[in-house]
């Protein structure tokens, strides 16, 4: 910008050259450094163990784990908002057959008899806080909305093997088809796959998915559970929760689909290590029951997923939520990097609107 310059300056040329030199010095400012790139720090829920988060239509929807007779969920525009959001009960598990004890919900947008509905899986005892009562059950909502209402549909139980715990429900589409993933009691404790004719109905019985067999699987107890799908590109993966949930050693494995029967072990191929687990350096112990989630644009991938801030922390409601970004690797593997510290400011997901 040329800016005029006179010998006598009147209030007039005074005000004049006092706009160039701002003009300037905007022009001189890059356009990225103009505004600072929007950022939030973790924890989402101080108390969120077990969470699920799912962005859909412009809102951040997250679940966790209460222990109670109620199941509760956050809604925020950005996902540092979560941290803030109120709880807002959308179900109470005091009902025939009910009871509480709730742990480890995701929802799910499925094909139903009347459209597209939300699929709310959770793991709840048929006696509050007898926990060899604890099996997968699902409610389903009465339109699109993630938040509700929501009406119960299913005990989700095979009557041929309802003789054991059964917990952590997830949902795993491939092939055209539906299936429901679990963890089980048969002396350790393995993940399970069984078929679904639709979201609310088994179609057969539980096959065993994969056991806890390395030394890194059996911190505290031989624990596989929390399986998780994670797609891309034609790839299948099912990311689990590994040794016991009370230890700082729990930790995400990996199993990576090679073709054929989903229901058959020999098709999943496990990884000899671990993929996430504890940082000293950061502070971050047991992190684990993860879940997946997409960018508000579509093109980053996030895992969420609980841990505690010390080495003593337990399995409890002190499992703290926390996000953040995973890449890919050249072979089309998740890379899932180290847990990040608490407080540590993080880039929001791309296309997140401004609060």
């Amino acid at each position: 910008m040329m800016c005029p310059v006179s010998a006598k300056r009147s209030r007039w040329t005074t005000w004049l050259m006092a706009v160039c030199m701002a003009a300037a010095l905007i022009t001189l400012v890059p356009v990225g450094q103009a505004r600072a790139a929007a950022t939030f720090t973790n924890p989402l829920d101080r108390n969120g163990p077990d969470p699920w988060l799912h962005y859909y239509n412009g809102y951040y929807y997250l679940a966790a784990t209460t222990w109670n007779s109620t199941i509760t969920m956050r809604k925020s525009r950005t996902l540092g908002g979560l941290a803030t959001a109120p709880e807002t009960v959308i179900f109470n598990l005091t009902r025939p057959n009910g009871a509480g004890t709730m742990w480890a919900p995701e929802f799910h947008l499925l094909d139903g008899p009347n459209g597209k509905r939300w699929y709310f899986y959770y793991t709840a005892g048929r006696i509050p806080f007898n926990l060899g009562s604890q099996r997968i059950h699902v409610l389903e909502s009465a339109g699109t909305d993630p938040m509700g209402p929501y009406n119960f549909k299913a005990d989700m139980l095979d009557p041929q093997q309802d003789n054991t715990w059964e917990l952590d429900p997830s949902i795993l589409q491939l092939n055209g088809k539906l299936y429901l993933l679990g963890t089980f009691y048969n002396g350790s404790q393995p993940n399970f796959i069984r078929p679904l004719s639709n979201p609310w109905t088994a179609s057969g019985t539980r096959r065993i998915l994969s056991s806890p067999t390395y030394s890194w699987e059996t911190v505290g107890g031989a624990v596989n559970e929390g399986a998780e799908v994670l797609q891309r590109n034609g790839k299948t993966f099912i990311v689990f929760s590994a040794s016991h949930c009370s230890t700082p050693d729990y930790k995400l494995g990996i199993l990576t689909y090679n073709g054929g029967d989903p229901l058959q072990q020999s098709s999943w191929v496990k990884s000899s290590q671990p993929i996430f687990q504890r940082s000293n350096a950061n502070g971050v112990f047991g992190p684990g029951h993860n879940g997946f989630f997409k960018s508000p644009d579509g093109t980053e991938d996030w895992i969420v997923y609980h841990a505690n801030s010390s080495a003593s922390g337990g399995c409890d409601m002190n499992r703290s939520t926390r996000a953040q970004k995973i890449t890919w690797n050249a072979d089309g593997t998740p890379n899932f990097g180290v847990p990040v510290a608490l407080g540590t400011r993080l880039a929001v997901p791309s296309g997140e609107p401004a609060s």
